[in-house]
């Protein structure tokens, strides 16, 4: 049976890919774990560059909204009040973090994550956006550890 590697993010897809020529190792968490670490570094230079990593960067705030941010807020970006969604999503263990022999789930708890995800009432401004050579990158990672018969 083939390998497929899914990632979503609040049902916002970013990667589906079926590796064709592989099945999966007995246990996959070795490779889980390098992915998770992988996000951790990509969601901190999507933080970083307030989205720019991921594409153009996020939208930027409204003009009010701004004045009051840095007024009760100073010094914190977009997509940055009080830190939570991006701790979530740049540290470990993630705010989602569920490292199966079959499956791993990552992923931010934080509930309004998905509102800057999927917009809708908000600008959207989505904290995971998968560029491509990141896309290629995961695939990678995922071939090699199978190539491997499992091992890292």
């Amino acid at each position: 049976m083939a390998t497929r590697l899914q990632l979503s993010f609040y049902g916002d897809r970013q990667l589906d890919r079926t590796l064709a020529k592989f099945n999966a190792a007995k246990d996959m968490r070795p490779a889980w774990q390098s992915l998770a670490a992988r996000f951790t570094r990509m969601e901190a230079k999507q933080f970083g560059s307030q989205g720019g990593f991921g594409s153009g960067g996020w939208a930027p705030l409204s003009p009010r909204y701004a004045a009051w941010k840095a007024k009760h807020y100073p010094g914190k970006g977009i997509l940055v009040r009080t830190g939570e969604l991006r701790r979530s999503l740049t540290q470990r263990p993630l705010g989602t973090e569920v490292l199966e022999k079959s499956f791993m789930v990552i992923g931010s708890n934080v509930e309004y994550g998905a509102h800057h995800q999927r917009g809708g009432g908000l600008p959207r401004r989505r904290p995971v956006e998968f560029p491509d050579a990141e896309r290629r990158a995961w695939v990678k990672v995922m071939h090699r550890f199978l190539q491997g018969n499992g091992r890292s």
